[in-house]
């Protein structure tokens, strides 16, 4: 392999990593989020309806988070089999 091509694969690599990255970081916000919300529910004393409500919020911010993880278990597929799996994933809505 000459260095040319070495070099390309390499900047691939990079960009791949990157991506990769750029997506771990979009997970964080809706986590926090997440742990906020359950961390204000276990702690201040309200309603069952207002309860259900932060709870819906979090599963939103879930559900959010999990769809990020798609995105990068499809990067990883593409970088590893040069295409994203073709098998449905599904999450369900509550």
């Amino acid at each position: 392999m000459d260095s040319h091509s070495s070099g390309i694969t390499h900047n691939h690599d990079r960009t791949a990593e990157d991506a990769i990255l750029r997506i771990l970081h979009r997970t964080a916000q809706p986590l926090s989020t997440v742990r906020g919300i359950l961390e204000l529910t276990l702690a201040e004393a309200m309603t069952a309806d207002e309860k259900k409500a932060w709870l819906q919020q979090a599963m939103e911010q879930l559900l959010q988070a999990t769809s990020t993880f798609e995105q990068l278990r499809q990067l990883v597929e593409t970088k590893r089999y040069g295409r994203p799996s073709t098998e449905t994933r599904t999450v369900a809505h509550v």
